[in-house]
């Protein structure tokens, strides 16, 4: 059975070998064929396009010496025969213009990568199937061996120990020997070593599982030397020796499992690895190494975390800190740390340091996580602390990593957070110096840390914007950090203390801004002075009073950009906006600010308004830029927000909750909805590349209304349940209901027009029938009073002021419609009087009886008539032959 199981791997392989060497042949041919055409396609282009004289005729022989020499394809062709009897040269008829020549695609560099492997292979695929031969030949040895019961274990394993060695070591030999070839390109004796360690490796783990002839720890050892030992080896013997070493070194602790959980040993193990595989990749100079070696060592990172006890967080911390340390600083710095970069970078060069900054955030990020969700004590705080103090001073070595900054802050702003999750207690704000206790006194200490090494190195090197950036705004993020935290009640105590240092800080900046040299740095110490200044004033206000805060901040960055003609990236600003935006848009369904008010008014009233005042002021500092158009939309916003909740809060004390909507907030949201859309549509034409953005808004929000105003017309109509409308003629709810939404939807068809004619009509139809209905309900409501339900029947006094009012309408129409020269509108005004006449004498005239009754039918048909004639006499005049 063994034997047939070795002949039908055997048999496998060749098979294998076969088909590669088939399909190697068969692009090798393809290959030949294309080669072959283009060399016939320039022996006819040179034949065509260069003339040949009689005197010096030339041959094949010359043509391909001749194509040698410019290393370019022959192609053999017989020359044309030339008549000895003509005296002149022949005539050679040329093209009036060359064909180009099409330029030769650029091959990407997965092509190239697959034809650099390809060719490789094609070379020495014979050497690597007989590596996987004898690693094959090795295991099947120790397995048969094993099943036949012909030797003793340690005998057994013995020999495949020395088979294993005896590869390796002609592996050695042969590549000090030089025999084959020299360098990286020595493969056999690299396939040979390969072969060699995959043995020991199996024949290791043969002798831990299947044994038990060695102890966890023994095997944990072995692994990992043999491991280790292909790595070395990949020095002298080429690359992918080195990725064997590599993945062996790092799946050791999943083969072999001692199960007492050492996180310490682990992290040793794992530090010991990337060590050697980073010469290993130093040395060889692939960067697929450094993969490697990324994908282990942070794979294993991860992995720590689930063995993470309390006693051990040191233990990580200071793994990941050592980690950046050694596959980011040292890779980059050198083993000292000694080369340093002062340079000043723009922005997008700083964003796209790879890989950089995603294995810093690889090492950084889930600490930071596990902080956030773990128990916070001393461990945490010191770890965190010194993650911040490494990036800063790895920020001074290298001017690349100057985004670093961002990161120290937002790490610093998480561990406040951390902190205070778990000192929060009733009693810590009983004394008044908890301000400098615990997640306070931390954040306000890493402000003022943070501000002041800004300052200083952004004094001493003035170009590089990331200081001056942090030494602005550090105390500002970290104070309002502090400020989300702290409850309103112990505010009191805090707030002195921290507007003095805001405004100390303000201060400073805008003494530093009237002594620098560069814009950039005069601009962002003026802001951050703004913002300094403006939490300060924030924190005596309410919760609307940050948002307002932020307003003005908007509005003094947009004044200071127009006042000191500041380049600035338009993204800060709309990041603002945005934030800004979205505070608005969720504050009316907060529980926090049901009851708010401003000055002894309800905070929508002066927070809505003050804001678009604010946006629009913002605007108009930007002239033709884009930003002028998103600020104004932002002002839209606003009103939106304003109209749609104020007006549901005047009505019935609260704001709109859209699955209880009453009938008069379904009115009022039909008008509001109805309104903006037009005006977002009408935006549109002046927004240039936000045009689509303002369109979609505008047809949500038309949208929106028209299921409002569906859902009154068939759910909440007056004319068919019992509802209040109100006293007054025609200045009541009817107003609002009918006649307000058909000149918006009369403004809405005009709108649509230059984006879809064809659904005008259709909007047109709908604003007609909000006309008809909102006449017809004056007029019932003139004679019915507040409630119109059409079930309380109709005086003839009402049917007969139904028949006069559309009378004068309908003749009013055709008149203007003849005036204005528009055909449609004398339609619409004919119909109208043909409406009232049938009207008239079918239901006006209903209860009279013979001679009356016949002669109302005789004059029904004489009007009619009469209306035909005096529609096609419009039509001619309108339209004359």
């Amino acid at each position: 059975m063994d034997d047939l199981v070795g002949l039908a791997v055997i048999v496998i392989l060749v098979v294998v070998a076969g088909a590669i060497c088939g399909l190697i042949a068969l692009v090798q041919l393809n290959g030949l064929k294309q080669e072959v055409a283009v060399l016939r396609a320039k022996v006819t282009h040179l034949q065509t396009h260069k003339p040949i004289s009689q005197s010096e005729p030339q041959s094949e022989a010359s043509i391909a010496q001749a194509a040698l020499s410019r290393s370019e394809p022959i192609a053999y062709k017989t020359q044309p025969n030339l008549t000895p009897q003509s005296a002149s040269p022949p005539v050679i008829n040329q093209p009036s213009a060359p064909p180009k020549k099409a330029k030769p695609a650029k091959a990407s560099a997965i092509e190239l990568l697959f034809n650099k492997l390809r060719a490789g292979f094609e070379q020495n695929w014979m050497t690597w199937i007989g590596a996987i031969a004898l690693a094959f030949g090795g295991i099947f040895l120790a397995k048969y061996s094993l099943e036949a019961g012909l030797l003793s274990p340690v005998m057994r394993l013995s020999l495949g120990g020395l088979f294993g060695l005896g590869l390796i070591a002609a592996a050695a030999y042969l590549h000090h020997k030089r025999i084959i070839f020299e360098g990286f390109n020595n493969y056999i004796p690299a396939a040979l070593a390969s072969g060699g360690f995959i043995t020991c490796f199996a024949l290791t783990l043969l002798a831990y599982s299947n044994y038990d002839m060695l102890s966890p720890t023994v095997a944990f050892f072995a692994l990992a030397i043999i491991a280790i030992s292909a790595s070395a080896m990949a020095l002298r013997l080429g690359p992918l020796l080195a990725v064997l070493g590599i993945i062996g070194a790092y799946s050791v602790p999943i083969w072999v499992s001692t199960g007492s959980g050492n996180l310490f040993a682990l992290l040793m193990y794992v530090g010991f690895v990337s060590l050697s595989a980073a010469l290993v990749a130093h040395k060889v100079q692939r960067i697929w190494l450094w993969y490697l070696l990324w994908a282990g060592h942070i794979g294993w990172y991860l992995v720590g975390f689930t063995l993470l006890k309390t006693n051990t967080v040191w233990l990580m911390g200071m793994f990941a800190l050592l980690s950046i340390i050694g596959l980011i600083a040292i890779p980059r710095l050198g083993l000292k740390l000694s080369v340093i970069e002062l340079r000043p970078h723009s922005l997008k060069r700083l964003i796209n340091v790879l890989p950089d900054h995603a294995l810093l955030l690889a090492f950084i990020a889930p600490l930071i996580f596990t902080m956030l969700i773990s128990h916070f004590d001393m461990q945490w705080q010191t770890i965190g602390v010194l993650s911040i103090v490494l990036m800063l001073f790895l920020v001074l070595k290298n001017s690349r990593w100057d985004i670093w900054q961002a990161v120290a802050l937002a790490s610093a702003t998480l561990l406040v957070i951390s902190a205070e999750r778990t000192h929060l207690s009733p009693n810590l704000f009983d004394d008044a110096l908890f301000i400098f206790k615990n997640e306070y006194g931390l954040g306000l200490l890493l402000g003022l840390l943070l501000t002041g090494f800004g300052l200083y190195y952004g004094k001493k090197q003035i170009k590089r914007l990331a200081f001056h950036v942090t030494g602005a705004f550090s105390a500002f993020v970290m104070i309002a950090t502090l400020y989300s935290l702290i409850p309103n009640s112990a505010l009191s105590t805090a707030y002195p203390l921290w507007a003095v240092v805001l405004f100390v800080v303000a201060a400073i900046l805008i003494k530093l801004a009237q002594h620098n040299t560069t814009l950039f740095q005069r601009f962002t110490y003026w802001v951050g002075a703004n913002a300094n200044t403006t939490l300060a004033i924030t924190m005596l206000l309410s919760d609307s009073g940050l948002t307002i805060a932020l307003a003005v901040q908007v509005l003094l960055i947009s004044v200071l950009i127009k006042r000191h003609n500041v380049p600035m990236p338009h993204w800060p600003i709309k990041a603002l906006v945005a934030a800004l935006l979205l505070r608005l848009t969720f504050s009316p369904w907060t529980p926090s600010y049901d009851a708010l008010t401003v000055f002894g008014l309800h905070w929508s009233i002066v927070v809505y308004p003050l804001c678009i005042a604010l946006f629009f002021a913002a605007a108009r500092c930007f002239k033709t830029s884009q930003l002028k158009v998103w600020l104004e939309g932002a002002a839209l916003h606003c009103l939106a927000l304003f109209i749609t909740t104020e007006t549901s809060y005047q009505l019935v004390g609260h704001y709109p909750q859209f699955d209880s909507l009453n009938f008069y907030e379904q009115i009022l949201l039909t008008c509001n909805w109805l309104a903006l859309g037009c005006v977002y549509l009408h935006r549109s034409k002046l927004a240039g590349t936000l045009a689509k953005l303002y369109q979609l808004a505008g047809f949500a929000l038309a949208g929106l209304a028209g299921l409002f105003a569906i859902k009154t017309l068939l759910d909440d109509n007056p004319l068919f349940e019992s509802l209040y409308i109100g006293e007054l003629p025609i200045f009541n709810w009817l107003l609002l209901l009918w006649l307000v939404p058909a000149g918006l939807t009369l403004w809405l068809a005009k709108l649509i027009k230059p984006i879809n004619a064809k659904a005008t009509p259709f909007i047109l139809a709908v604003a007609g029938g909000f006309v008809l209905l909102a006449i017809n309900s004056f007029i019932r409501q003139y004679w019915q009073g507040p409630y119109i339900y059409l079930s309380k029947g109709a005086s003839n006094a009402e049917l007969y002021s139904y028949s006069v009012i559309w009378l004068i309408l309908g003749a009013g129409t055709v008149i203007f419609g003849h005036l204005k020269n528009q055909l449609l509108i004398q339609k619409v005004g004919l119909g109208l009087l043909a409406a009232v006449i049938v009207k008239v004498f079918l239901i006006d005239m209903a209860n009279l009886e013979g001679l009356l009754k016949a002669l109302s039918f005789i004059g029904l048909g004489l009007s009619l008539v009469g209306l035909s004639w005096l529609f096609q006499k419009l039509r001619s005049r309108a339209n004359p032959v």
